[in-house]
C-alpha cells in the first residue's frame, strides 16, 4: 500500500468516523428529547390520576354522608332520646362525621347528636333550595376544632347537617406532597383554598376559572417556584376542586446530565453501532410486532364480570374482557392496547382467539345453561371482514345466547353497505347486539329501531352520579325510560355501593354489573360464584317452603 492510498484510506476512515459520530450524536438528542418529553407526560398523567382518585375518593365518602343525611331527613324535630339515640348510630357508622344535627326554620338548633339543647343555639338560617351543601370551617363546640359541614334542607323547613373532622380531611391530603408542593380543597369558582396541606401558591398567569373541569397547569406561581399543579372538581360539590402540586423539577427531574452523557458516549462508537442502535429502537417500538408476536405466544387471556338478574340477584351471564399479560410490562389495560390492535388490523385476529378461549373455559357453564348470556365487544373492524362475520355466527351455534357489544359511533357508522350487511347477517342468524356505554356518544334514535338492538348497557358514569345533584343522575331515568318504550332491556354498568343497588332495583333495571357484585375474574371463579349464587337461593328457596309447612 503506497502512500497515497493510505492517505486516501485514512481520509475515508475518518470521515465515516465523523458521520457516524455526527448521526449518533443527532440520534441520540432525538431520543433523549423524546424520552424527556414522554417522562413529562407520563409524570403529568400520575398526578393528573392522584388528584382524580383522590376527588373519586372523597365524593364516595361525601356520597356516603349525602344518604345518611337523606335518612336523617325523616328524623323528628322533638328531639326524644330515641331521635337522639337513632342520631348517634347513624353517626357511629361513618368515621368522618363526629356531630349530627337538626336546625328548625328559624335557624334554632334544636338538637345534635350529643344532646338536646335547653337554651336556644341560633345558627344561620337554612336555605330554602334542595340539595346538598357545604359550610365551614365551623369550630365544634364539643370538640374545640374546626370541622366541615355538610347540610340539606328539608321541605318543611329546617335542615339536618354533619360535622367532618378537618384533621380528617388533612390526613388525606397529606401524604399527596413534598415539602415544595401542596394538596387541598379549593373553592372552584373563585380559587381560594378553603383546607390545604402545604403552602398555597396560585400561577402567577392566572387559574382558569371557575374549574369546571380537570386541568393541569404549569409554570412559575406566586411563590416564586416553577411548579406543577392538577385541578379536579368534585361530582358531589362541584364548588370544590381538589388540587395537587409539586415543584417540576421534582415531578418532571432534571435529565440534561443524561443527554449530555449519552451524547458523549455514543460520539465514541462507529458507524456499525449507530446503524446497530437505530434497528434496535425501530424493533422495539414497533408495535405491529409486539401485537403480532402477543397473538403468536398467547399472551392475551380473558376476565370474566357477571351480569346479575336484579330480580334475585343470580348471575345470568357474563362480559368477556380481554388482557394483556405482557412478559416484560406485566398486565396491560385495554386502553393501552385495544385502538393500536383496531389501527394495526389485529384485532380480528385477537377476538378470534378470545372466542375460542371463552367457549373453552365457559363450556361448562353452557352445558348446564345454554340461555347463559356471554357478550362479547366488537369495532366497525369486525363488522366489515365477512371472515369475522362468519366466525361470529359459527359461535352463535356453540354459544346459544352470544350478544355482540357495539359503541353507539359503530351505530352511526352503520350508514355503510358492507356494514349494514353484516348486521343483517348477524340478525338472521339470532345474534343479539346491546348498545356499549349508552347516553356517551351520538347515536340518533332511529338507529335504535332500524338495528336487532336488544340490550342498552348505561354507562357508568350516570350510575356513579346516583345519590347527587348531578344533571347525570336524571340521565339514567331518561335511559330507563327509552328503554322500556323500545322493548329494551337495561344494563347498568359501574354498580359500586349498595345505595346504587337500590336505586337501581327502583328503577326496574334488569341487570346489574359491577364491583358492588363482583369485578372481572377468571373461568374458574366465575364458575365457582354461580354455584355459590344457586346454593344461596336454593337455600332461601326451602327455608320459604319449610316456613309455609310450619305456618300451615
Amino acid at each position: 500500500m503506497n502512500t497515497q492510498t493510505l492517505r486516501l484510506w485514512n481520509r475515508q476512515y475518518l470521515a465515516a468516523a465523523l458521520m457516524s459520530a455526527v448521526i449518533t450524536l443527532l440520534i441520540t438528542l432525538f431520543i433523549s428529547y423524546e424520552q424527556v418529553e414522554q417522562h413529562k407526560q407520563l409524570q403529568q398523567r400520575d398526578l393528573k390520576i392522584k388528584v382524580q382518585q383522590l376527588s373519586e375518593w372523597l365524593d364516595i365518602n361525601y356520597s356516603i354522608i349525602n344518604n345518611v343525611l337523606i335518612d336523617m331527613e325523616q328524623l323528628s324535630k322533638q328531639c326524644s332520646e330515641d331521635i337522639l339515640f337513632d342520631m348517634r348510630s347513624i353517626m357511629f357508622n361513618v368515621a368522618p362525621v363526629v356531630e349530627m344535627g337538626i336546625v328548625d326554620a328559624n335557624g334554632q338548633l334544636v338538637c345534635t347528636s350529643w344532646k338536646k339543647h335547653d337554651q336556644p343555639i341560633y345558627v344561620t338560617p337554612p336555605p330554602t333550595e334542595p340539595g346538598l351543601r357545604f359550610l365551614g370551617p365551623v369550630n365544634v363546640e364539643y370538640m374545640q376544632q374546626p370541622a366541615f359541614v355538610l347540610a340539606r334542607s328539608l321541605k318543611q323547613g329546617g335542615e339536618v347537617n354533619a360535622l367532618v373532622r378537618i384533621s380528617w380531611l388533612k390526613n388525606q391530603l397529606q401524604n399527596r406532597s413534598s415539602e415544595l408542593g401542596f394538596t387541598g380543597l379549593i373553592h372552584s369558582d373563585t380559587g381560594q383554598p378553603i383546607i390545604m396541606n402545604g403552602p398555597y401558591a396560585s400561577p402567577k398567569s392566572g387559574l382558569a376559572l371557575p374549574i369546571d373541569q380537570p386541568r393541569v397547569l404549569k409554570g412559575e406561581f406566586d411563590n416564586g417556584l416553577d411548579q406543577v399543579a392538577a385541578y379536579s372538581p368534585l361530582i358531589t360539590f362541584p364548588d370544590l376542586s381538589v388540587v395537587i402540586s409539586d415543584e417540576k423539577k421534582i415531578i418532571f427531574g432534571d435529565h440534561s446530565n443524561f443527554s449530555i452523557q449519552g451524547a458523549a458516549l455514543c460520539l465514541s462508537v462507529w458507524l456499525l453501532l449507530t446503524l446497530l442502535f437505530q434497528y434496535l429502537i425501530i424493533y422495539l417500538s414497533d408495535s405491529a410486532h409486539l401485537l403480532k408476536k402477543a397473538i403468536k405466544h398467547g399472551e392475551f387471556f380473558n376476565l370474566y364480570q357477571p351480569l346479575i338478574n336484579a330480580s334475585d340477584k343470580q348471575i345470568i351471564g357474563t362480559e368477556v374482557l380481554m388482557r394483556w399479560q405482557h412478559p416484560a410490562e406485566g398486565l396491560k389495560n385495554p386502553i393501552t392496547f385495544i385502538p393500536e390492535a383496531e389501527e394495526k388490523g389485529f384485532i380480528n385476529k385477537m377476538t378470534s382467539q378470545q372466542l375460542k378461549n371463552c367457549y373453552d373455559e365457559l363450556r361448562p357453564i353452557l352445558i348446564q345453561n345454554p340461555d347463559f348470556i356471554i357478550t362479547i365487544n366488537i369495532s366497525s373492524n369486525h363488522l366489515l371482514d365477512a371472515k369475522s362475520v362468519r366466525e361470529l355466527i359459527h359461535y352463535k351455534g356453540l354459544i346459544p345466547n352470544l350478544v355482540l357489544e357495539v359503541t353507539e359511533d359503530v351505530l352511526v357508522d352503520s350508514n355503510d353497505d358492507r356494514i349494514q350487511k353484516a348486521f343483517i347477517k348477524l340478525t338472521a342468524a339470532g345474534i343479539d347486539i346491546a348498545i356499549d356505554d349508552f347516553g356517551t356518544g351520538y347515536c340518533g334514535l332511529h338507529y335504535l329501531g332500524q338495528l336487532p338492538v336488544k340490550y342498552l348497557k348505561a354507562d357508568k358514569c350516570f350510575v356513579a352520579s346516583i345519590g347527587t345533584d348531578s344533571i347525570n343522575s336524571h340521565v339514567l331515568e331518561m335511559i330507563v325510560g327509552l328503554s322500556k318504550k323500545l322493548n329494551l332491556i337495561t344494563i347498568a354498568e359501574g354498580v359500586e355501593t349498595p345505595q346504587q343497588v337500590a336505586q337501581l332495583d327502583k328503577l326496574n333495571i334488569e341487570i346489574h354489573q359491577g364491583w358492588h357484585y363482583s369485578r372481572a375474574v377468571p373461568a374458574n371463579e366465575l364458575i365457582k360464584s354461580i354455584e355459590i349464587t344457586k346454593q344461596r337461593v336454593k337455600g332461601s328457596e326451602e327455608n320459604l317452603t319449610e316456613a309455609s309447612t310450619v305456618a300451615g
